[in-house]
């Protein structure tokens, strides 16, 4: 008897690889416009970190909804089911979804049967095909054994830029200066909260919940109006409980303020603390390591909220994620490279797709807290979609084609989810057009799009005049935060070591951390 009776290779006009938020956009969005379509995905659910985590950035800082179509489809489906709350207006991120996740994973399902996506779970692929400058489709092993997987159009949705790499496209990885990428973590939820002792810590002056709002104190004042009746609460602050328990020797993380999202269960709050540096995300021992550090930093941070954190008294441990949330890694230079710029000033380009509000966050790649910049409404062009120099192929997501700073915006769920409707739709009309994505009319697209109700600038409304009143509004340009080389990212715990991939607090290893110098640009 043969171990893998059924090898037999397969054909599809369209193959999306990676099935989170962009992938699962992708595919369903060229299913959906005619195109035969595989989604292959690694793991034995659909929608990747995205059903993990409150979805930020659907809207803009005037309030605005600037992720429409597909993204917006399922917030719908899962407010219709009893599954989520509505959008909470936020000060800083604008917006925040927060949802169940598991019913999120029955409704991605769901919706990729209804449209004929043939999915392929746990599937891993090793190799990507190329003819000439053409991409033709990518080698997968499951538990069928290898195969090839053949097909005109090629989008990578790996959040790891891998089948573009393994196809001989360009990247690049990391910040200019030093190569390193921002910090990962792996969220944990807690239940048991006690909401009304959670909001009491929050109203607290003394412990500021919300370190953006401190220079404001108009604005603290109003937000703090506001939290009684806020089932959705960002927090980015309680620093003084940190430290508190840092210097009592209760807490080692590499991090100096609670991040985290109070959700709309009222007893569940969603952690984002733990924090390595030096993470190497294409380097399989760096991520072995990686692993082992953030999960030893799940049992302090938990005794930590029992013991210094208001309404956390009688919290557990209710879910960790099922993976580590990478929040950079590879991007695949494209036709175009979106910077910070284009973000900040909000530009609106001719061949637009997709667009994008949420403020340049950036997790610091060799410190503690975030680096943020606010910005303007801003789109994505098509050509930051297509990888450079190759033909048949697109990119979505996290390794789309953008510099360090403007991906720490792109990354964010809404946002890739736009970018993943933007290039299934691209892929099917090529298929139907019998012609490159490069080749595809960009006004064609556009139009599609919008009449699939995707939001590309056409259709933008009025700023939110009532929302500005009730919530507020950062100036464009805020002071500086701290963070960057601190006492705290400079610990033994915060480092991962170059050449061992163990924790090392070493500070001649920052530069080292990742194997670069600077930013690698790679065809291999």
């Amino acid at each position: 008897m043969k171990l893998f009776p059924n090898k037999t290779d397969l054909k599809s006009e369209v193959i999306v690889v990676g099935a989170g938020a962009a992938g699962l956009t992708a595919a369903l969005s060229a299913a959906r416009n005619g195109a035969q379509t595989i989604l292959i995905e690694a793991s034995g659910f659909l929608g990747g970190l995205s059903t993990t985590l409150p979805w930020l950035g659907f809207h803009d800082r005037d309030y605005r909804q600037v992720v429409k179509g597909l993204p917006y489809e399922f917030v719908q489906r899962l407010q219709s089911i009893g599954a989520a709350a509505p959008f909470e207006y936020d000060i800083k991120c604008s917006s925040a979804f927060s949802f169940d996740g598991h019913w999120w994973k029955c409704i991605a399902m769901q919706m990729c049967a209804e449209a004929g996506v043939r999915v392929m779970m746990h599937a891993k692929v090793v190799d990507t095909l190329r003819e000439g400058d053409r991409i033709t489709g990518v080698v997968i092993n499951d538990k069928s054994g290898e195969r090839k997987i053949l097909g005109s159009v090629v989008i990578d949705c790996s959040g790891d830029g891998d089948v573009a790499v393994m196809g001989g496209a360009e990247w690049t990885k990391g910040r200019t200066e030093d190569g390193l990428v921002q910090a990962p973590t792996l969220v944990f939820k807690l239940g048991g909260v006690d909401r009304e002792g959670f909001i009491a810590g929050c109203k607290d002056p003394e412990l500021n919940y919300r370190e953006w709002l401190s220079a404001y104190p108009d604005l603290l004042k109003k937000n703090s109006a506001r939290l009684d009746s806020m089932k959705v609460v960002v927090c980015g602050g309680f620093a003084s409980l940190v430290e508190k328990a840092r210097l009592a020797g209760d807490l080692d993380v590499p991090q100096t303020r609670i991040v985290g999202v109070k959700l709309h269960r009222p007893d569940e709050f969603l952690v984002v603390m733990t924090r390595v540096l030096g993470l190497d995300p294409t380097d399989a021992e760096s991520l072995n390591d990686a692993y082992s550090c953030v999960y030893s930093q799940i049992p302090p941070l938990v005794r930590f909220f029992k013991k210094y954190v208001p309404g956390f008294a009688s919290a557990d441990l209710r879910e960790i994620a099922p993976m580590l949330g990478v929040r950079e890694s590879r991007r695949i230079l494209g036709d175009y490279v979106l910077s910070a710029d284009d973000l900040i000033s909000g530009r609106v380009f001719c061949d637009a797709v997709s667009m994008g509000a949420y403020h340049i966050d950036i997790h610091r790649p060799s410190g503690t807290w975030v680096d943020s910049h606010n910005v303007l409404p801003y789109t994505i062009p098509f050509r930051s979609l297509i990888a450079r120099g190759l033909d048949g192929l697109m990119m979505a997501g996290k390794c789309l084609s953008a510099t360090h700073e403007a991906v720490a915006s792109t990354r964010v769920i809404p946002i890739c989810m736009g970018q993943g409707q933007a290039v299934g739709t691209a892929a099917a009309l090529a298929v139907r057009s019998r012609c490159d994505v490069r080749d595809v009319s960009v006004i064609k697209l556009q139009d599609v799009l919008q009449k699939q109700g995707a939001e590309i600038g056409r259709t933008l409304e009025s700023p939110n005049v009532q929302m500005i009143e009730k919530v507020g509004q950062l100036p464009l340009e805020e002071p500086s935060t701290t963070g960057d080389y601190d006492e705290v990212s400079s610990t033994t715990a915060a480092w991962l070591h170059p050449r061992t991939g163990e924790c090392d607090g070493s500070v001649d290893s920052r530069q080292m951390a990742t194997g670069n110098t600077g930013e690698h640009y790679g065809m291999d």
